[in-house]
């Protein structure tokens, strides 16, 4: 496979991964106990979950500060639908050779293309043998099922987030909670791990405004959600290429990015 497609099948398969899914990583401890919940916390939170179960589309953006081993990307800005049917397009940031390095993509009648640094779009077959986008609105695996397993939830104030005001609580989530939407197995290494989640919380109709999370003390990741049960006018690009080959579906529990770039 050559360079552009271990990208395609690496740094940009899980960039938008990371975006759907809308998690990362921090320290585990097997023995600890799970701290409690506030009863407020855990009533918005179980209120947005609802909320989230009802969305049929939105707008994603994830930006990343600081340097992650397993995203090769800084930024991923996408619109997503799943009904009437699942479409979805926009823009990865990859880190390339030290360079950035933009990536539109377009998802359509069940087909994902790419045009890496304006090289033209390409034809990557079943977008979902990459990642499957809906996963962020599945209701049993999804953003609801993480809101309704948040440990620890306890709400911590209020905080305007993009002009609308938000309630914001702070919590844990398992790495078995996350399986669903990274692709990993739910009782494979780092399932049983912890993982910090600030949420913020629309007032009003409980939507999900923004999830922080920081994989480590030198690196913060956040994605933004609004333009809630946003259609997408979604077209096929013209003067499509087919690649030389198709990256492989990841199995369960494999790392989704190439380690040997």
């Amino acid at each position: 496979m050559n360079r552009p497609h271990r990208l395609i099948a690496g740094g940009f398969a899980t960039a938008i991964t990371a975006a759907m899914v809308l998690t990362g990583c921090s320290s585990s401890d097997d023995d600890q106990t799970k701290p409690a919940s506030d009863a407020g916390a855990e009533s918005t939170l179980e209120a947005a979950a609802t909320a989230t179960q009802a969305l049929t589309g939105a707008h994603v953006v994830l930006s990343v500060d600081g340097q992650l081993q397993s995203i090769n990307a800084t930024k991923v800005d996408a619109d997503i639908e799943t009904k009437p049917k699942l479409e979805g397009e926009g823009t990865t940031t990859l880190n390339m050779g030290g360079k950035s390095v933009d990536a539109p993509f377009v998802y359509i009648d069940g087909t994902l293309y790419t045009n890496v640094d304006g090289a033209g779009f390409q034809d990557y077959g079943d977008g979902r043998s990459i990642y499957d986008i809906s996963k962020i609105l599945d209701p049993e695996a999804g953003v609801a099922n993480i809101l309704r397993n948040v440990d620890g939830a306890q709400e911590a104030g209020e905080e305007t987030i993009d002009g609308t005001a938000t309630t914001k609580i702070t919590g844990t989530v398992t790495g078995k909670t996350l399986s669903g939407l990274t692709s990993t197995a739910a009782e494979g290494p780092g399932s049983d791990g912890t993982y910090d989640a600030t949420i913020f919380i629309t007032t009003g109709d409980n939507q999900v405004a923004r999830v922080v999370v920081s994989p480590t003390e030198r690196v913060t990741m956040t994605v933004d959600l609004n333009e809630w049960n946003k259609s997408v006018d979604v077209e096929k690009p013209t003067d499509v290429q087919a690649p030389t080959k198709k990256p492989d579906a990841p199995k369960s529990g494999e790392p989704t990015r190439d380690k040997t770039n």
